[in-house]
């Protein structure tokens, strides 16, 4: 219930229906006062007091319900067709919810004969005020769809800027860290080293880097992208640290082929394998052995990074710069919905970094 209740929504429905009731009073209260016959034979109580006391008992709850019930409507995506169905029959209900209360009024105030209510009475009074009623229930979900929309489209543009501001950091740190200056000169070197030995390898490392960079440039704007283009990015990254790493380093890739169009945030692998190389690397342990699975679960996709390199401690398992950008980015994309964890592998040592997020085609 407090999931699906807003109270500003509410605060604005209650401030139609005040308007609503400004309106269709002041019009019985100007009738009286003209001597219309209509109203001139009846209390001033029953011009005004009555009916105002009468709706804003049973309309407010009433409003709350259709909040309930639209809102849950909304977050499910419920068809339209469904959705106006359940509404058409809500406004029924909430006619034959107000004549009730009338009646129900009427006989605890006005002292009325239950023996004189008839179902035919009670069935033509309703169809009588039903035109007024279901205005004021249109009234009602009118107010409450745009409200939602407004907000949506609030929502998406500042999620969106959030998301460039977070993709520029992410885009600037991955220059930063992993094609810095410092990187650069060791590829250079390593196909320097290569062209005598092995002149084709070498082209063919250079032309990795080339292709990695104009794939950083291309997806630069671009909050998800396929799985299968975020993991021809990290081929060309693989490959290079490759030859850095010559034989020490073996890297594993295990990905089913049914979410291979999955969407994942972009240069979401890079930061991750970066960590694990910074971490798995030591004076202890130069050789070191990788592997990245992207598997479904449920309805959530599991991205895991694990190595056999020696244990992290806590301290250090939150430290830099890229790994909080992810962690601010899943947070900006899936609103909490996503894990982000550390652990120590017990059992044969090493490190895994697991990830989960929805499953989103």
């Amino acid at each position: 219930m407090r999931k699906y209740w807003d109270k500003k929504l509410f605060l604005i429905l209650l401030g139609y229906m005040a308007t609503y009731h400004i309106v269709y009073l002041g019009r019985r209260i100007i009738l009286k006062a003209m001597g219309r016959p209509e109203y001139f034979e009846i209390s001033w109580w029953e011009t005004a007091l009555r009916p105002l006391l009468a709706n804003f008992l049973i309309v407010p709850p009433a409003i709350m319900l259709i909040i309930v019930v639209t809102k849950t409507m909304i977050d499910r995506n419920l068809k339209w067709s469904y959705m106006a169905i359940v509404h058409f029959i809500l406004s029924l209900i909430y006619s034959f919810v107000l004549t009730a209360f009338i009646y129900v009024y009427l006989l605890v105030f006005e002292s009325m004969n239950l023996s004189a209510i008839t179902l035919e009475d009670f069935f033509v009074q309703t169809l009588f005020s039903s035109n007024l009623n279901y205005l004021g229930y249109v009234g009602f979900i009118t107010i409450i769809y745009v409200y939602y929309y407004i907000e949506k489209i609030s929502r998406t543009e500042i999620q969106k800027a959030k998301l460039t501001q977070q993709l520029q950091a992410v885009r600037l740190q991955f220059l930063r860290s992993q094609l810095n200056p410092h990187f650069l000169f060791n590829t250079l070197n390593s196909i320097s080293s290569l062209i005598r030995e092995d002149t084709y390898k070498a082209q063919h490392i250079l032309g990795n880097l080339g292709d990695l960079l104009r794939e950083v440039l291309q997806t630069r704007d671009k909050n998800m992208i396929p799985l299968t283009k975020e993991m021809e990015i990290l081929e060309k990254y693989l490959e290079i640290m490759k030859t850095r790493f010559s034989d020490h380093l073996n890297i594993v890739i295990e990905i089913d082929q049914s979410i291979k169009n999955v969407l994942v945030p972009s240069m979401l692998f890079q930061p991750l394998l970066e960590n694990s190389l910074a971490h798995g690397y030591s004076y202890e342990s130069t050789h070191l052995n990788i592997k990245i699975s992207v598997l479904p679960t449920d309805e959530h996709l599991l991205i895991s990074v694990e190595n056999d390199g020696p244990r992290i401690e806590g301290s250090v398992q939150n430290k830099g710069l890229g790994i909080q950008n992810i962690k601010d980015r899943l947070n900006t994309l899936f609103d909490r919905n996503f894990t982000f964890r550390f652990f120590n592998l017990e059992q044969n040592g090493g490190v895994r970094t697991e990830i989960k997020i929805p499953l989103l085609f």
